[in-house]
């Protein structure tokens, strides 16, 4: 599928039952469950430049019989995002890491943090909104590459992320779904109720059909 550009990405921290989590004071990301990682500098994000999507498909297995390619194994998909953002929302992102708030400082817990991803974009021709979505998965940051500025130079570190998807009984436990918003019977609602869970209050039954909304 052929996409231009990476508009936005939504995220959200899901609770045991596979719903995300509504409000900040009980675990959640925002006061909706959904947080979009946007270009607004009041909020602290300076948006996405790339999420490179891997593994949509497993990799296929030759099956040989009396000296001729009878069949293939077909393996499960398998898909990671590694995301490059040009800075998040710092509270945001520990969340998402697991890393918890302990005397002015965050640090790594031993548990596992399990979220949900939306990566949006928007094919070619028609301009309609396209859709990667991963209702289950674990974020990671596995390093941080800080440099000295120069006397002629400020020198800027971007924020990468590896957004690693799961099996979600959302989706019969496939990991990944593509939507498309000139698809038959897309609406913005059911799409994020189908990734976020139906606890998630970023996108109302009133704005369901509404494509514009908060794109």
């Amino acid at each position: 599928m052929a996409v231009v550009g990476l508009q936005t990405t939504y995220v959200g921290i899901k609770d045991e039952d596979g719903n995300v989590i509504v409000g900040v004071d009980k675990g959640g990301v925002s006061e909706t469950g959904v947080y979009e990682i946007d270009t607004s500098k009041k909020k602290g994000n300076l948006g996405a430049t790339t999420a490179n999507i891997t593994g949509l498909s497993g990799t296929l297995t030759k099956v040989y019989g009396n000296d001729a390619l009878v069949d293939v194994s077909n393996p499960p998909s398998a898909p990671s995002v590694a995301l490059t953002y040009n800075q998040v929302n710092v509270a945001v992102k520990q969340a998402l890491l697991g890393r918890k708030l302990v005397n002015g400082g965050y640090v790594d817990t031993d548990d596992t943090i399990e979220s949900a991803l939306i990566v949006k974009s928007h094919d070619e021709i028609e301009n309609k909104a396209i859709y990667f979505a991963f209702p289950r998965g674990v974020f990671n940051e596995t390093q941080q590459n800080v440099q000295s500025n120069t006397d002629t130079a400020q020198t800027r570190e971007t924020e990468q992320m590896t957004f690693t998807a799961l099996a979600s009984p959302a989706l019969g436990n496939k990991t990944f779904k593509i939507y498309y918003e000139g698809a038959q019977n897309f609406s913005l609602k059911k799409m994020f109720d189908e990734v976020f869970g139906s606890t998630q209050k970023f996108i109302t039954a009133e704005a369901s059909n509404v494509a514009g909304s908060h794109q």
